[in-house]
């Protein structure tokens, strides 16, 4: 009998895919998982919406160095990653993802010990 035969259902928690969907956006936006957040609604036939908030990180003041994208630019980037990842990753249709920025914060280059 192949695994595919076996009577059941398979489900990803709501909490797993709110889990998975903060981890895509912050590796998307290279901002710290601590402060992303993301809410993850089903629409009813099987399609994901996924509203994600999150700081922008730019480049430390004085660093001369200029972001690589506009901002617009790394939203809509970063929306199409992580629909695209979370497809990947759940198996199920993203129909939407709405991207926020909340705050700022800098990207300070850390040292390595």
């Amino acid at each position: 009998m192949s695994a595919a035969a076996l009577p059941g259902t398979d489900r990803i928690a709501s909490p797993a895919l709110v889990h998975t969907a903060q981890a895509v956006a912050a590796e998307a936006l290279r901002a710290p998982l601590r402060e992303v957040r993301a809410r993850v609604v089903d629409d009813g036939r099987g399609a994901l919406a996924v509203e994600v908030t999150s700081p922008l990180v730019l480049p430390a003041l004085g660093s001369h160095t200029v972001p690589d994208e506009p901002v617009l630019a790394t939203a809509h980037r970063a929306r199409a990653t992580i629909a695209e990842r979370l497809r990947t990753i759940t198996g199920r249709k993203v129909e939407r993802v709405s991207v926020t920025f909340s705050s700022a914060v800098l990207d300070v280059p850390r040292r390595v010990r």
